[in-house]
């Protein structure tokens, strides 16, 4: 009698394990070891760490996107799955057993940016919502403090950031930002209370309607503003885009549908209020050249020739994505015309205008367009990710125009 119910008892304990939130998932699995080993046990699994980061960069060189799984490394960009192990669990015959554990090989990570789907429980609003989609929600707010791979078998959580570090957390790594932020605004359910997909409809700003007559070549972007033409979304009072004109305007030769902005986050203590990326920016259309209306925020002379965001192009009848990069000088400078900038034969000037603090400093503001001709006109553009490269620079968009 006794052994059945010990057997319960333990079934009972791994069905609880598969219903845990996610965010309670990253709880330490550590066994009682000496201090000595314990030292050397985090030494080593920092080096598989860093290696894995090393994989996953290259993977994301050759593939424009992160992989699904770490697995997905192995043995392309990881020659040796052992890598995959940390050493305590060489000792110990552990692996990850939770949800979140690699559905290919063995591996004693969690890696956070898998494609699950958070569920009903996590995601109330949008159910459909993956553990991607969340950690990258994340990034806009946190910034690249979001672990990517997080190891739980030491007396602490080893976390790999997205940006390389490592550092130990306990088993919620949020925890670390109590200090600086609201952590309860990183949970998927305040995060995904209204669809992250369609940030205007939970935010307080109103934009101009779309005008029924625009033309469908003239992309949508109502569903994806997050700072108003009128505002001075950057800080200083009155630095905004007022004076550009709104609804089907044509720039530079091109019309463009003007209602709103696209602003993503960087390293700038301005701008990091913004997401580094807002994804599935829906195109649906076949077409033979994209135009890009754009410009960024917090530029200097230094940033010439650096990339500071992509355009990732998803096409709808396969899995092919194909990236558009952005660079400082040649598509975009900062909006607010500098002093001492040299001319650039690559660079094309939209629209130019002022307000109040570029009149003051007897300067204007711009905006650049940027064309990308289509490799394969034929296929249908599902949808476009509009990413920062989160350095100093934050780009910005205002408007996409299919030709």
């Amino acid at each position: 009698m006794k052994n059945r119910m010990a057997g319960l008892l333990v079934r009972m304990g791994l069905a609880l394990l598969c219903f845990l939130s996610p965010t309670l998932l990253a709880q330490t699995n550590a066994p009682a070891v000496d201090s000595q080993q314990a030292a050397e046990d985090k030494v080593n699994c920092s080096h598989n760490l860093k290696l894995i980061y090393d994989a996953i960069q290259a993977y994301r060189t050759d593939h424009k996107d992160i992989p699904n799984w770490l697995s997905d490394l192995v043995p392309q960009y990881l020659n040796d799955a052992n890598i995959l192990i940390c050493p305590v669990c060489k000792r110990t015959g552990q692996i990850e057993s939770s949800a979140l554990a690699d559905p290919k090989i063995p591996c004693s990570y969690l890696y956070e940016f898998c494609p699950l789907p958070l569920g009903k429980r996590d995601a109330p609003s949008d159910p459909d919502k993956t553990r991607r989609d969340w950690k990258r929600r994340q990034m806009g707010l946190a910034g690249a403090i979001v672990p990517i791979v997080r190891c739980r078998h030491h007396g602490v959580v080893l976390n790999l950031a997205f940006d390389g570090r490592i550092y130990e957390s306990p088993a919620m790594w949020e925890d670390n930002l109590t200090n600086q932020m609201d952590i309860a605004e990183l949970k998927p359910q305040r995060i995904f209370a209204a669809s992250s997909d369609a940030p205007a409809k939970a935010n307080p700003r109103s934009y101009p309607p779309r005008d029924p007559q625009t033309k469908p070549n003239l992309v949508n972007l109502s569903a994806y503003y997050n700072a108003s033409l009128t505002e001075s979304w950057h800080g200083n009072a009155n630095n905004n885009l007022a004076s550009l004109p709104t609804g089907a305007q044509e720039f530079a030769g091109l019309e463009y549908d003007v209602r709103g902005i696209i602003q993503l986050g960087s390293q700038s203590a301005s701008a990091k209020r913004f997401p580094a990326r807002i994804d599935g920016i829906k195109i649906h259309q076949k077409c033979a050249r994209l135009h890009f209306l754009h410009s960024a925020g917090f530029g200097s002379l230094s940033e010439e020739g650096r990339q500071v965001g992509s355009y990732i192009l998803h096409f709808a009848t396969n899995q092919m994505q194909l990236e558009i990069p952005i660079i400082y000088g040649r598509d975009v400078r900062n909006w607010h015309q500098m002093a001492g900038e040299k001319p650039s034969a690559d660079l094309s000037v939209a629209w130019t205008g002022t307000n109040e603090v570029s009149a003051a400093s007897h300067n204007c503001i711009r905006l650049f367009t940027t064309t990308w001709v289509n490799v394969a006109p034929s296929v249908e553009i599902e949808s476009i990710d509009f990413v920062s490269s989160m350095g100093k620079v934050a780009p910005f968009l205002i408007a996409i125009s299919a030709e």
